[in-house]
């Protein structure tokens, strides 16, 4: 006769979130669905976690200017907005950015330059954040959904200065071949980087992830990390799940993000945010 596994955290008696953290594309809303409505009942959950007096913060890939109109959509203004996959941190209540870590993009670009120009793909093209202006861009880089973009640019011009993230969509290109280039490309270089689901890459600087810009967010509440709820459901949600004390993957998250989840809840379509959340409010 086996042991009795322990209970984990948040399956104990009484236990509940002191806070949740959403993320946007494939979590509220569908993929890049920058100005889709969440639906009613969606929008309720998190009306009732905050009824609750329980704290909702955004962790999400997007720059701030792309996820305001889903966090207005949310019912949530005023909140504190961890976006670019955790390099900016936004106060909704002063309108300010309170926290930002940038990079030199130049060596990054030239790396990942290089490695999409081999081995049969077609290259790469690049975007690079400008605060809260929006994107500079090369000619090539396929401007496919709603955003701010500013201008087109060289690659020298778009690297010429710092910046909280630089993009890169190589041409043709799965996820994991993506994988295998930025990893060869980067690997002995001073970034972290993520894949997105259209197998763009993400480049930050070392150590930042959504886990680093929501532990700034949660050590201005007073919340430790074991009363956070996360629910996400891209790779770059993984570091997040590490840290929180809940972590719930949405029901068309890939395998791997789901293994890294303690509970995997409906898909996007099916309101899985609200299905888990009304588990506690």
């Amino acid at each position: 006769m086996t042991a009795a596994q322990p209970l984990a955290p948040y399956d104990a008696p009484g236990w509940r979130p002191k806070l949740v953290v959403l993320d946007l594309d494939g979590t509220v809303v569908p993929y890049a669905g920058f100005y889709d409505q969440p639906t009613a009942r969606v929008r309720a959950a998190v009306a009732a976690v905050l009824a609750a007096g329980v704290p909702v913060v955004v962790a999400t890939g997007r720059a701030v200017w792309g996820a305001l109109p889903t966090v207005t959509a949310l019912g949530l203004e005023g909140i504190e907005i961890v976006a670019s996959n955790g390099a900016v941190v936004f106060d909704g209540t002063s309108q300010q950015v309170s926290h930002e870590v940038t990079i030199d993009p130049r060596p990054a670009a030239e790396a990942l330059h290089a490695g999409f120009a081999v081995g049969g793909f077609r290259g790469a093209a690049f975007a690079a954040e400008r605060g809260s202006a929006g994107f500079l861009y090369t000619p090539d880089f396929a401007r496919d959904f709603a955003g701010s973009f500013l201008s087109e640019a060289t690659i020298a011009e778009l690297t010429a200065s710092h910046t909280p993230r630089m993009v890169c969509r190589p041409h043709d290109c799965t996820p994991p071949q993506a994988a295998v280039v930025a990893n060869a490309a980067l690997g002995g270089l001073d970034y972290s980087w993520d894949i997105g689901y259209s197998s763009w890459i993400d480049v930050m600087a070392p150590g930042v992830s959504k886990a680093s810009g929501v532990a700034l967010v949660a050590a201005d509440l007073g919340v430790s990390a074991a009363d956070v709820l996360a629910i996400g459901d891209g790779g770059n949600d993984v570091e997040l799940f590490e840290w929180v004390g809940c972590a719930v993957a949405m029901g068309q998250a890939v395998d791997s993000v789901q293994a890294a989840a303690d509970i995997v809840t409906e898909s996007v379509d099916d309101d899985g945010v609200a299905v888990v959340l009304e588990r506690w409010f």
